[in-house]
């Protein structure tokens, strides 16, 4: 049996799901087993949105917030629909959507960052 589980908090989706797929503007920009997405998160909006995540921890060291706004969907931004907003868009970003493909076992991630 399987559930499609869709959520925004974060702690609630670790604690039921075994694979967790990452939306940002209506497409998935990465898909893994739960133990990769949370220890080491590979595209820049998986990474941002667990860096949102509130911790006790005095120690976590948090990255800045997301900058700019979420796109629109009747007019999205060519090329990434994240590249608006990411840290690390190249030309290439603002031009070519970014395929899903295979970037480890298990896991799949749409990111021209992985192919350079």
């Amino acid at each position: 049996m399987s559930y499609l589980f869709i959520a925004h908090d974060l702690a609630v989706v670790r604690a039921v799901s075994t694979r967790v797929a990452v939306m940002y503007a209506g497409s998935v920009v990465e898909i893994a087993p739960k133990a990769q997405i949370y220890a080491d998160p590979q595209h820049p909006y998986s990474r941002a949105l667990l860096d949102a995540v509130p911790r006790v921890d005095p120690d976590f060291v948090r990255h800045p917030v997301v900058a700019g706004e979420v796109p629109s969907l009747l007019d999205p931004p060519t090329g990434c629909s994240f590249h608006p907003r990411c840290p690390f868009t190249m030309e290439r970003c603002r031009i070519e959507p970014p395929l899903l493909k295979e970037s480890g076992p298990g896991r799949r991630l749409a990111c021209h960052l992985s192919s350079t």
